[in-house]
C-alpha cells in the first residue's frame, strides 16, 4: 500500500491531532552539495557529479531529493545525477495551472533537450515511479531504463475501477487534503510514516517534518492527477528495461508471493518489466533497506548499459 492508499482509505485518521513520537529523531543521510541548481519550467533540478552516463531521480509525493540522498551520493561518484523537485514539493510553491503530469512531461523532455542528455536512466519513487512509467510510454527511445520503487501504472486500490470511479476518488481525495493547515499536514505525514512509510520509528519525525514542507494544494493536485490515471494501456510501448521494486513487510493480509503476483498483473503488458521484492521494508524502502534498493539500481544499470 502506498501513500495514496492512506489518503483514500483512512483520510479521517490522518488529520486528527496526534501525540508526537517519543522516539528520538534519527539523522537522515545528508544530501551532498549539488554542482549546480536550475529550473526548467516547473521543475527544479539539482545536478550532482559529472560522469559519462546520466541518471535522473524523481522523488515521491511531497518529497524532495533528500529521500534519495544515499543513492545520489553513491551514483554521482561515477555518473551525472539530476535530482528533480516537482512543483509544490519540498518547500516550493505549486504554480501549475494545467494537468501536472502533462506539464511534467513537457518539462522533462525540455530538460533533456536543453542539457543534451542522451538516454538517461530514470529512477522514481511512488508518484515519481508512476511519472517514470509515463515517460517510458511516451519515448522509450530516449531513455535507457526505468526503475520504479513502489510506483505503479494505476493506483492499486482503483485497479478494478472504471474511469468515472477513478475521477470521483480523485476529487474526493484532493478536496480533503487541499484545505489542511500546516499542523494538520504534519499530523497526516506522521501517521503515514508510522503506518505505511517506514519500519524505523526513529525516522517518522524527521521525514514527516520534511514532507510537511510541501504545499497542500500541490499535494492535492498531484493526488488528483495520479488517482484519475490508468497507464496500463500504454505499457506495451515500453521497450527498455523496467524494474519495479516492491516493498514487503509482515504482518500483511497477503503473502509476498501474492503481492508480487498482483504487481506483475498491473505490469503485464510491459514485456520488459520485472518485479523485485524488497523484504522487511515499507513504502520508503530506500530508508528501510538501502542496500537492497542499491542492488536493484545496480541491476537496472547493468541492463540499461550492458
Amino acid at each position: 500500500m502506498n501513500r495514496l492508499s492512506l489518503a483514500l482509505c483512512a483520510a479521517a485518521l490522518c488529520f486528527i491531532a496526534l501525540v508526537p513520537s517519543r522516539t528520538a529523531a534519527a539523522t537522515l543521510v545528508p544530501l551532498p552539495a549539488p554542482a549546480e541548481s536550475f529550473d526548467i519550467g516547473f521543475l527544479h533540478v539539482d545536478r550532482y557529479g559529472s560522469g559519462p552516463s546520466s541518471i535522473i531521480i524523481i522523488p515521491g509525493l511531497a518529497c524532495g531529493p533528500w529521500e534519495w540522498a544515499r543513492e545520489i551520493t553513491l551514483l554521482s561518484r561515477n555518473d551525472t545525477v539530476y535530482a528533480l523537485t516537482l512543483s509544490g514539493f519540498d518547500g516550493r510553491p505549486y504554480t501549475i495551472s494545467g494537468d501536472p503530469f502533462d506539464e511534467f512531461s513537457r518539462n522533462f523532455w525540455a530538460l533533456l533537450d536543453a542539457r543534451k542528455i542522451e538516454r538517461p536512466v530514470v529512477i522514481g519513487h511512488s508518484l515519481g515511479g508512476t511519472l517514470a512509467l509515463t515517460l517510458a510510454e511516451e519515448h522509450s527511445d530516449r531513455l535507457a531504463g526505468v526503475l520504479a520503487l513502489d510506483g505503479l501504472p494505476v493506483f492499486p486500490a482503483l485497479a478494478q475501477a472504471d474511469a468515472s470511479a477513478r475521477e470521483k476518488a480523485a476529487r474526493g481525495a484532493s478536496a480533503q487534503i487541499a484545505a489542511v493547515t500546516h499542523d494538520q499536514l504534519v499530523a497526516y505525514e506522521r501517521v503515514y510514516m508510522q503506518q505505511i512509510g517506514t519500519l524505523d520509528p526513529s525516522l517518522v519525525e524527521p521525514t514527516a517534518a520534511l514532507e510537511a514542507r510541501s504545499d497542500p494544494k500541490g499535494i492535492a493536485a498531484w493526488i488528483s492527477a495520479d488517482l484519475s490515471r490508468d497507464l496500463r494501456p500504454g505499457l506495451v510501448r515500453i521497450t527498455i528495461p523496467l524494474i519495479e521494486l516492491m516493498p514487503y513487510a509482515s504482518p500483511s493480509p497477503y503473502t509476498q508471493a501474492q503481492t508480487v503476483s498482483f504487481y506483475q498483473s498491473l505490469l503485464l503488458d510491459a514485456s520488459t518489466a520485472s518485479v523485485v521484492p524488497i523484504e522487511n521494508a515499507r513504502h520508503f524502502a530506500m530508508l528501510d533497506q538501502p542496500e537492497a534498493v542499491d542492488a536493484g539500481i545496480k541491476q537496472l544499470l547493468a541492463q540499461a548499459h550492458p
